[in-house]
């Protein structure tokens, strides 16, 4: 960005990429490359029953806003159930999981500072034109995190959920 400029970026609600990844729906908000490589922020919806494993991220800070349902965040043994404006803080390095536990989609902000996993998303997944495009299949495998994580400083932990 350049400063000289004074300009601000808005993105519209419709605006960005809609990618299909690890049976959720992740939209780019704003990626690191609109913002100087200061974060990124996607907005998720996650199905019943859908979400992430354990694992830890070495690169980025990753939080959590959720906007609508309810979200079981998982820190080791102990669990929280994020509700709407509920927001969740992840340094790097920090072991967490997360699940939609109930029979409602749930949809969250996540912020990653430093930027960069948007990238992995894209890449994991099916790029769609609009969240219209979207159907979950029930019968996905798909509760495990993408297959580049070591790429991206991702290690997941071999736990299940509770």
């Amino acid at each position: 960005m350049d400063k000289a400029e004074n300009k601000i970026l808005v993105n519209g609600p419709n605006s960005g990429c809609y990618v299909k990844s690890a049976g959720n729906l992740y939209r780019e908000v704003i990626n690191g490359e609109q913002t100087d490589g200061q974060f990124s922020l996607i907005e998720s919806i996650i199905e019943p029953g859908q979400g992430g494993p354990f694992h830890t991220h070495a690169n980025e800070q990753e939080s959590f806003l959720v906007l609508s349902g309810t979200l079981t965040i998982f820190d080791g043994s102990d669990r929280y159930d994020a509700t709407p404006g509920t927001f969740v803080f992840c340094p790097p390095d920090t072991l967490r999981g997360f699940r939609n536990e109930t029979d409602e989609r749930v949809k969250v902000l996540i912020l990653y500072t430093p930027p960069g996993i948007e990238k992995m998303i894209q890449m994991e997944g099916e790029v769609l034109n609009s969240a219209e495009d979207f159907n979950f299949e029930a019968t996905e495998q798909s509760f495990t995190c993408p297959r580049l994580n070591k790429a991206f400083g991702i290690v997941e932990d071999s736990r299940p959920l509770p």
